[in-house]
């Protein structure tokens, strides 16, 4: 989409406009600032193009900033417009992301800034548009917010996804017979659209695409590859489920910042079982974490066996490679039960639905499993 060519400066500290190229070092250094705190606390950094990631938004999008005093960044905050799949209807809807207020600016009227900007471009794109939002869970500064309402419409909580972090501490055979999974060829893409086509009308807010747009979707990402797919097929040949395993370390980092004594624990068992099975090791503070991230996983809802197969093979050939993979399900999702003996480490996103004039503009809690592509945060 077309930016706003005029320079930063132009704009008083506190005001919110849209950001520009030439922020890009003060994006980085306000997404270096935002840990999120845990045993093992981490900082997602952007290195070193923070819009990369707001460039695979296959629709509209824009990112906000408000500058502070000095020649920095005070806040910002992303939206995009996508079109998704909602109560089984192709319909045009928003995902405001990207929330980030620096330390030394928090308690003030950043983050009201903010959300007023956002809402603002809503309003003027889409106002009767159903809106995304998702929360990490515990996020006690946003609950409070959440329910102050402030500089926001009223927001209705519609689900949960549940990310589960799985180690690949083990290099677990394949299983024997059929669903058998194989990498996926140019010659698999309509298969790949038509089966997503099928498994996402029924999922809500899960991204709308034909073969040639999914085609596009893979060129436009960085280090994603056709044959980073894995596809499960019958004994007919007919692909039956996939997904991929994604590295995005090239313009996305997961920062080691932190280590409680239950966190150093972790880190010290973990890398001992490493040494021994030939698998990546947890790096200290300050490095960077080596992991990958599911992204379009496509099974239907009553097939975990596929979704297992599937995980099984992605986790034999990243073995070494990665400390660890994540994938992003509704916390109902009977697809859970495929990660059973994985010991994967779960931790939830809470989801809420709007629209820019107020009024709920989304499904209800309770309705059709939701789809989120975790890998886009």
């Amino acid at each position: 989409m077309a930016r706003r060519p005029a320079l930063r400066l132009e704009t008083p500290a506190g005001v919110p406009r849209p950001a520009t190229p030439a922020d890009n070092a003060g994006l980085l250094a306000l997404a270096a600032s935002c840990p999120m705190r845990a045993d093992i606390s981490i900082c997602v950094h952007r290195s070193p193009d923070f819009f990369a990631l707001n460039r695979l938004e296959v629709d509209d999008w824009q990112v906000t900033v408000v500058d502070a005093q000095s020649d920095a960044i005070a806040g910002c905050i992303a939206m995009a417009r996508r079109r998704v799949w909602l109560d089984g209807r192709s319909v045009d809807s928003f995902y405001v992301s990207d929330l980030k207020v620096h330390p030394e600016h928090r308690g003030t009227a950043v983050a009201d800034a903010l959300q007023r900007g956002v809402w603002e471009w809503c309003r003027a794109t889409g106002p009767d548009l159903p809106a995304l939002i998702t929360v990490l869970a515990g996020n006690r500064a946003m609950d409070r917010r959440i329910r102050a309402m402030r500089s926001m419409p009223p927001l209705t909580r519609v689900g949960t996804v549940r990310v589960h972090t799985v180690p690949l501490l083990r290099r677990v055979s394949p299983l024997p017979g059929f669903p058998r999974v194989s990498r996926a060829g140019a010659e698999d893409v309509a298969e790949l659209a038509d089966l997503w086509s099928r498994v996402a009308t029924e999922r809500q807010f899960a991204a709308q695409f034909d073969a040639p747009g999914l085609a596009r979707c893979i060129a436009a990402a960085p280090d994603l590859r056709l044959e980073d797919y894995l596809v499960a097929r019958d004994g007919t040949g007919r692909i039956v489920g996939f997904l991929a395993l994604w590295n995005q370390h090239r313009f996305k980092q997961l920062h080691v910042v932190g280590l409680s004594p239950r966190g150093r624990l972790f880190r010290g068992l973990f890398n001992t079982a490493a040494r021994t099975r030939g698998a990546r090791r947890l790096p200290p503070v300050g490095d960077a974490v080596r992991c990958l991230a599911a992204v379009h996983v496509c099974v239907p809802p009553d097939r975990p066996d596929v979704l297992r197969r599937l995980l099984l093979a992605a986790g034999h050939a990243a073995h070494g490679t990665a400390s660890f993979f994540t994938i992003g399900l509704d916390a109902r999702d009977s697809l859970a039960s495929a990660l059973a003996g994985l010991r994967s480490l779960p931790s939830d996103v809470d989801l809420y639905a709007t629209s820019a004039n107020g009024k709920f503009g989304g499904p209800r809690h309770g309705a059709r499993l939701f789809h989120f592509e975790t890998s886009l945060v």
